[in-house]
C-alpha cells in the first residue's frame, strides 16, 4: 500500500485573513495606463490649440482695425491734398479779407475755427515796415541736409489793428559745430508781398519755444502763443509764405502734410496683408490639427 499525505484545508477565516494583510501591506497608487497618458496629452494639445486660435482671431482683428484706420487716414489726407490742389488755382486775395471771412466763418458757426482750414489759401500782404525779429527753427532737413528754417515776424495792418505775422523766409543749412549759426544779415522785405497760408503740425513731445538768446534768435518749436507773450503783440495763428521774391537766396519748403496719402494706402495694404497671411496660417495649422486628430480617433 502506497503511502499519501493528506493535505489539511485551511479554512477562510477572518484570522487568516487578518495574517495575510499583515503580511503582505500595499501602498495606494495612482496607476497610470498608456491609453491615459495619451488621453491627458491630446487634451493638453486641444487646449493649446484654442488658445493659439483665439490669440491668433485677436491678432487678425487688431490688423484690420489698424488697416481700417490707415485706410480712412489716407482718404483724409487725399481730400486735403485735393483741396490744396485746388487753392493752388484760385487766385489771391487780400490778408485782411482772408482773416475777416475766417473770423465770420467762426462767429457764424459758433466755434472755434482751427487756422489749419486755411492752408494754402494765397494772400495778398503788405506789411507796415520790411523788418521785423528773425528766428531760426532748429532741427529741419532737407534733401538730407540738416540746417534751419528762417522766420520773420512782420507788423501788418488788420481790421483788429495791427498784428504781427510769422514769415516764412525759407532753409539754410546749419555749421557742423552747433555754436556757429548761419550769418543771416539785416533780412529786408518788399512790403508788397504775395504767397500762401500754411500752418505747422504741433510736436506731440514738445510745444515749448525753446527760445535761445542768440544772434538770430534760434528756437525749437513754432508755438504762436508764446511768441505772442514774448513780442508783447498778438501773432496771427498761421504762417505765410511768400512766393513772389525774386532771386532769394534760400530755398523756400512746402510740406502742408507730414505724410501723403499715399504712404497711409501703403500701411493699410500692410496692415490687410500681415492679417491674411496670419490668418492663412492659422487656417493651415488648424487643418493639419483636425486631420492628425481625427486619424488618431481612427486608431
Amino acid at each position: 500500500m502506497r503511502p499519501f499525505i493528506k493535505l489539511k484545508a485551511m479554512k477562510n477565516s477572518r484570522a487568516t485573513n487578518t495574517t495575510l494583510n499583515n503580511k503582505i501591506k500595499v501602498d495606494d497608487a495612482i496607476v497610470i495606463t498608456p491609453n491615459g497618458l495619451n488621453h491627458d496629452e491630446r487634451t493638453f494639445r486641444s487646449k493649446g490649440f484654442w488658445v493659439a486660435v483665439v490669440l491668433t482671431l485677436v491678432s487678425v482683428g487688431i490688423l484690420i482695425k489698424l488697416g481700417l484706420w490707415q485706410l480712412d487716414r489716407g482718404n483724409e489726407k487725399l481730400r486735403y491734398e485735393q483741396q490744396l490742389s485746388q487753392r493752388a488755382t484760385q487766385s489771391s486775395r487780400s490778408l485782411d479779407i482772408v482773416v475777416s471771412e475766417w473770423r465770420e466763418e467762426s462767429v457764424r458757426t459758433q466755434q472755434s475755427l482751427n487756422p489749419s482750414t486755411l492752408n494754402g489759401l494765397k494772400a495778398d500782404v503788405q506789411l507796415v515796415k520790411p523788418d521785423g525779429l528773425v528766428f531760426l527753427l532748429d532741427n529741419q532737413i532737407n534733401q538730407g541736409t540738416v540746417g534751419y528754417v528762417i522766420y520773420m515776424l512782420g507788423e501788418v495792418q488788420t481790421q483788429d489793428g495791427e498784428k504781427q505775422l510769422l514769415i516764412d523766409l525759407g532753409f539754410v543749412a546749419a555749421s557742423n559745430d552747433r555754436r556757429e549759426l548761419p550769418q543771416i544779415g539785416n533780412v529786408t522785405l518788399p512790403t508788397n508781398m504775395s504767397g500762401r497760408l500754411y500752418t505747422r503740425s504741433v510736436n506731440p513731445l514738445s510745444q515749448d519755444l525753446g527760445l535761445e538768446k542768440t544772434t538770430p534768435t534760434r528756437i525749437q518749436n513754432i508755438n504762436i502763443d508764446a511768441l505772442s507773450q514774448y513780442t508783447g503783440q498778438e501773432v496771427l495763428p498761421f504762417i505765410f509764405q511768400p512766393q513772389s521774391l525774386d532771386s532769394w537766396p534760400y530755398e523756400m519748403l512746402w510740406r502742408p502734410t507730414a505724410m501723403k496719402s499715399e504712404k497711409h494706402f501703403g500701411y493699410s495694404f500692410q496692415w490687410f496683408v500681415m492679417a491674411a497671411v496670419l490668418l492663412s496660417l492659422m487656417l493651415l495649422i488648424g487643418y493639419r490639427h483636425s486631420k492628425k486628430h481625427s486619424h488618431i480617433n481612427k486608431k
